[in-house]
């Protein structure tokens, strides 16, 4: 498509990984907050932002936000306190084990936190009223705040490669989402016999996988304003790629297929399930019609 808007960013893309395309509007999402009436399109295989700046200054304000959730600082230090304790001990405190199954909860439940030169809370993940938890990868018992902290080192960890795509080598940083549908299916619980987040907890067990932290963590961004379309009969999502330099705020519209304009091109994919509550986005296959549904 040609455009007279000149892209400062210009990002190779793969629009059958959903991961990729929403990190792409993770992207747009955070140029626009930084730099107000960035917008971005996508244009063959390749997604562009206009913002007056870098892709490497936008992911450098990324890596030196800090990352928390919303617990209270009283909170987080009485989880701190008691998870210290042995279980002895701590069934010695009144209340002790309900008191830290609770904060426990909390902290691996809680919105996720960003701050900095940027500001802003992740919560997508436990909105009902839209069915944002429908797109919710991660174990029950896995951690949000611990998924996205190891995706945030990660990011700090390649930011110094980064040149003209996020979109890097795999780096073994930890537990991802599980967005990239390049790696979300390779080697699942079922594959290897056991649930990956059951040894989760302790760092001498801990299987880290190969993954791309800067796509896991920019999707996990993008999906907080940028929802697919859920088709009937649940499992199943539509996204939009469209063509003209939009806002996040009319973007947003355009990627779940409430807005139509010319060039735009439809994806469906489904959520592969890889254990009993832990999953993956499949890749996506360009819309057909009704027949994809």
């Amino acid at each position: 498509m040609n455009t007279t808007k000149a892209a400062n960013i210009q990002i190779p893309v793969d629009l059958t990984n959903p991961g990729q395309f929403f990190a792409c509007c993770g992207l747009l999402e955070l140029a626009d907050r930084l730099w107000p009436g960035a917008e971005g399109w996508f244009d063959d295989d390749v997604f562009h932002i206009t913002c007056g700046h870098t892709l490497v200054e936008l992911l450098t304000v990324l890596a030196d936000c800090i990352v928390t959730n919303t617990m209270t600082p009283a909170q987080l230090d009485r989880l701190g306190i008691l998870s210290e304790l042995s279980e002895a001990q701590l069934r010695a405190v009144t209340g002790g084990e309900a008191e830290k199954t609770i904060l426990d909860g909390l902290r691996r439940k809680s919105a996720i936190v960003f701050s900095g030169a940027l500001s802003m809370t992740i919560s997508w993940f436990q909105d009902r009223f839209i069915r944002g938890f429908t797109l919710k990868t991660w174990a029950g018992q896995q951690s949000a705040l611990t998924i996205a902290s190891d995706m945030h080192a990660g990011l700090k960890h390649l930011l110094p490669e980064v040149t003209d795509s996020p979109w890097l080598t795999l780096r073994k940083v930890g537990l991802p989402f599980n967005f990239d549908s390049d790696i979300g299916g390779q080697g699942s619980g079922l594959d290897i016999g056991f649930v990956f987040n059951a040894l989760d907890k302790n760092s001498n067990t801990r299987i880290n996988r190969g993954c791309r932290p800067i796509l896991e963590l920019l999707c996990f961004i993008g999906l907080q304003r940028f929802r697919p379309l859920e088709l009937a009969g649940g499992n199943c999502f539509r996204y939009v790629a469209w063509a003209h330099p939009f806002s996040p705020l009319v973007a947003a519209v355009a990627a779940s297929t409430m807005l139509q304009s010319a060039n735009e091109r439809h994806f469906v994919f489904r959520m592969f399930n890889t254990s009993k509550d832990y999953y993956c986005f499949f890749p996506a296959i360009p819309f057909q019609g009704d027949r994809d549904e």
